[in-house]
Order: structure tokens, then sequence, then C-alpha cells
């Protein structure tokens, strides 16, 4: 997470993480989501758990655009989302959002 939160540092983006085993739980995850633009998995390997699957649900319920690092191996939790961006692929995205939005 070290390596994706320095590169949104270094292009001055905002953003939420939602770290495991926070103290307040899926509540914190689900208040992340609620004050972001967009949603972006971080998945190894394309593996996400049923929190994240819950996170995930969270999102596509509230219209929140949703990707992921890797394709989810669970094909209709991958049909959730909008696509697979790398680190790289997200920051140049998100640059592009936002001078849209100016």
């Amino acid at each position: 997470m070290g390596e994706l939160e320095n590169k949104l540092n270094g292009a001055n983006i905002e953003y939420r993480i939602s770290k495991k085993m926070s103290p307040s739980g899926i509540h914190e995850c689900l208040k992340n989501i609620d004050e972001s633009d967009l949603v972006y998995v971080v998945n190894p390997w394309g593996y996400v758990g049923r929190s994240v699957c819950v996170d995930v649900g969270y999102a596509y319920a509230k219209n929140k655009p949703i990707y992921v690092m890797h394709s989810i191996k669970d094909p209709p939790v991958m049909s959730l989302t909008h696509g697979v961006l790398s680190f790289e692929e997200l920051i140049i995205f998100l640059n592009q959002e936002n001078q849209l939005a100016s």
C-alpha cells in the first residue's frame, strides 16, 4: 500500500485508505466509500476476501466507480467493477478526471 500512497501523494491526489483490521471495522470502510468519488481495490493476485466483497457491493449500490489492481477471480464480483488499472494507470486516470472537473 505504501507504493500507491507515495504515488498519490506525489501526484497531489486526495485519497482515503481503508486498511485491514481497522479498530472501527467495516464501518470505517463504508464511510470512506461514502466520502469518495471512486473506489480502487488493491488486490494482489486477484484475491479479495469477504470484507472486500462487501465493500465492492456497497460501492456498487452507491453508484461509485470501482477499479481494481488485478482482475478479481470471482466473475460475479468482477462484473461490478469498471475495470483493471495499475497504480500508474490509476494516477493518469485520476489526473484526467481532475482536469475534466476543472
